[in-house]
């Protein structure tokens, strides 16, 4: 059963960062030098970057890259500390195609190509545990303020999932999360104060254990139009699509409660499946000044339409007085359906780079990015205001580094990177990912061979819930990346 909510209330400030937020997976060379490629270019992956960078192979180039991403997550609550492992693997693939001009004019070549890859992996697992002076129950309180009982009461005639239908299409995902308390025996209701109040007692604290399991990507397709004018300016554009697939499952559970408390066991359980198509436009341009190279690339905002699709489950065991057992579960088997539109910010990027003899390159990228400019979108007006007005005072404006260096001898390669993402949220100041990279690659007569260690630090507060229980663990994430690619020159 699929019902579409009239009142979209279940996105976030979170969500607006996860679709803006870029750490991308290319090939080994970009990678090992921490993709600090937009005054280089002569990279497939670094299409996606500047995409004056087509413009500066001198040979055709098809590539591929396999990726392969080993997650370690630990987590710190309430001074008590997990950790979960987890692998997957994705890929890059590319090719650019040179057109020479042998004859004179101004326009000294022409590419196109295309370049796949990810621009953000959402493939973690989590578990946050510990015990708390706080519990789930005021999340479902606080979405039952203003709610009339009998609006989430469900009588002889009716069901289950035919109410919490209902709600979803008359009154939205609060009502729907008010019942689900209410149902489940969580919540009870005073006639008298018209008010629903909690049957749970930790005034000891309550247990909690709460994981989170996700998956999916934002893929990227960059296809591009490139050229070089003269002998010096090259510049190019890119059309970039996008493809999000994130799952996300997460378990809430709860138990030893009060010894005289009714609720004596709570697993609130919430299934987010998010589908979504995206579009944008970049322009770029890099020029030679002797052995200093100078990149100028711009992105516009990224617009996407997303579609959230989520399930809701919960169970309570709880004890009368007269030390009988009962369990209770609430599972309405609906799929609720959140239609939006999202458009991220736009981003500008400097480069630098200096090729010394041939043998010694040294680069940096700076990235300019105002994450309080994102913004969700509905075909209701007014939907979404609050949100944005949210996202507009919580996020940034951040500036993004990239450096990156590379020293061959003959057909031998060493190179290494560094970089570093800043928080998107407003005054805090510690880095958001830094990364720190290192590889080599072997140059045959038309073929390549690179290798790329890169290992990630992401660090981050978890809110547990975004109303009631709003208790924070501090997330710790660090991603060991290897990649292999293969490129034949032609």
């Amino acid at each position: 059963m699929v019902l579409v909510p009239l009142f979209i209330n279940a996105q976030s400030v979170s969500d607006a960062i996860n679709w803006s937020f870029e750490n991308e997976s290319g090939n080994s060379r970009y990678e090992s030098m921490a993709g600090a490629f937009g005054a280089l270019g002569g990279n497939l992956s670094a299409i996606s970057n500047n995409p004056a960078s087509g413009a500066v192979f001198e040979l055709s180039r098809f590539g591929v890259s396999l990726i392969v991403n080993n997650n370690s997550t630990e987590s710190v609550y309430n001074n008590n500390q997990n950790s979960l492992s987890s692998g997957n693997s994705n890929y890059q693939a590319g090719l650019i195609y040179v057109f020479k001009n042998y004859g004179s004019g101004n326009l000294n070549k022409f590419s196109v190509g295309l370049n796949f890859q990810s621009v953000s992996n959402f493939n973690d697992e989590i578990k946050i545990s510990g015990r708390s002076q706080n519990s789930v129950d005021n999340f479902f309180l606080n979405n039952s303020l203003g709610v009339n009982v009998n609006n989430i009461s469900v009588g002889s005639n009716e069901t289950v999932s035919g109410v919490y239908r209902w709600l979803g299409d008359n009154l939205g995902y609060y009502a729907q999360q008010a019942f689900l308390g209410y149902q489940s025996y969580l919540l009870n209701y005073d006639s008298e104060s018209g008010s629903f109040y909690s049957l749970a007692k930790y005034d000891n604290g309550v247990n909690h254990d709460h994981q989170i399991f996700s998956s999916g990507f934002n893929n990227q397709v960059s296809f591009n139009l490139s050229w070089q004018f003269k002998e010096n300016l090259y510049m190019g554009l890119n059309l970039n699509f996008y493809d999000v697939l994130a799952e996300k499952e997460i378990r809430h559970i709860e138990s030893s409660f009060d010894s005289d408390s009714p609720i004596t066991n709570i697993d609130f359980r919430n299934y987010l499946t998010t589908n979504g198509q995206g579009i944008s436009v970049q322009a770029g341009m890099i020029y030679k000044v002797g052995t200093v190279r100078l990149g100028l690339s711009y992105s516009t905002p990224t617009y996407y339409n997303f579609e959230d699709n989520l399930e809701q489950y919960i169970k309570t065991n709880s004890i009368d007085v007269d030390n009988v057992s009962y369990t209770d579960i609430v599972d309405p088997r609906i799929t609720n359906i959140y239609k939006y539109d999202f458009k991220s910010p736009s981003k500008l990027t400097f480069s630098g780079g200096v090729v010394i003899n041939n043998m010694i390159i040294l680069s940096a990228d700076i990235i300019s990015k105002n994450y309080s400019k994102s913004e969700f979108k509905h075909q209701n007006d007014g939907v979404y205001n609050y949100l944005n007005n949210a996202v507009a005072k919580n996020l940034t404006n951040v500036l993004d580094y990239k450096f990156g260096t590379e020293i061959k001898f003959n057909q031998f390669s060493i190179r290494g990177g560094y970089k570093a993402l800043n928080n998107p949220y407003k005054n805090i100041d510690e880095k958001y990912v830094t990364t720190q990279s290192f590889g080599f690659g072997y140059e045959f007569n038309s073929a390549t061979l690179d290798l790329a260690i890169i290992n990630s630090k992401h660090d981050y507060a978890y809110q547990l819930f975004d109303t009631g229980l709003t208790e924070s663990a501090n997330i710790n994430n660090n991603l060991l990346k290897l990649i292999l690619s293969y490129n034949i020159i032609f």
